[in-house]
């Protein structure tokens, strides 16, 4: 699947504007999760993993800090989460471990870049396929799932797009691919 069937233009073209050096092909192959380290890398991002944070990430100008005694899935997910920031054109943010000290407006920038963050690694072109492909896989009827196997399709998609389990149920309910059937 290429890239731009995956993201629109538009959003390619946003990315693209983050730094004028940098330059993500419209027209890549993507094989597997989306690579966000190698988006990075294009657009000139450095990434540096450090040994022990106060959060999980942050971003300052090009540079970007992740905590490296972090799970991977949640690197990704920081890693991410500090190109939302600059997606917003915020180029100093510190991800806090209690975000009871934030602003509103802080706030506000955290719920934009976990958003962004979901929906960059689990885009819903790839997540509604990756859904299909589980309940073919598992010979099952999508229209009658009992809780385990939807638990067990969340599961094998988490580790089809390389996020956590809990991270891609998130993103299932948000993009409403279950719904639960009416009581008669």
């Amino acid at each position: 699947m290429k890239l731009n069937e995956i993201f629109s233009s538009d959003f390619i073209s946003r990315l693209n504007s983050l730094n004028k050096d940098g330059h993500v092909n419209p027209n890549e192959e993507v094989e597997g999760p989306v690579d966000v380290e190698r988006f990075l890398k294009e657009l000139n991002f450095q990434v540096h993993i450090e040994k022990q944070m106060n959060g999980s990430g942050k971003i300052s100008n090009n540079d970007i800090f992740i905590d490296g005694s972090e799970n991977r899935q949640r690197q990704r997910f920081s890693m991410a989460h500090e190109l939302g920031h600059a997606m917003q054109n915020v180029r100093y943010a510190n991800r806090n471990d209690d975000s009871s000290d934030y602003s509103s407006e802080d706030r506000q920038d955290e719920v934009f870049a976990n958003a962004f963050a979901a929906q960059f690694l689990m885009p819903k072109v790839l997540v509604s396929r990756g859904v299909r492909q589980a309940i073919s896989d598992q010979h099952l009827d999508g229209r009658h799932l009992q809780m385990a196997e939807v638990k067990s399709i969340i599961k094998m998609v988490a580790g089809q797009l390389d996020v956590s389990t809990m991270a891609m149920k998130y993103r299932i309910d948000n993009l409403g691919i279950f719904v639960p059937a009416e009581d008669k």
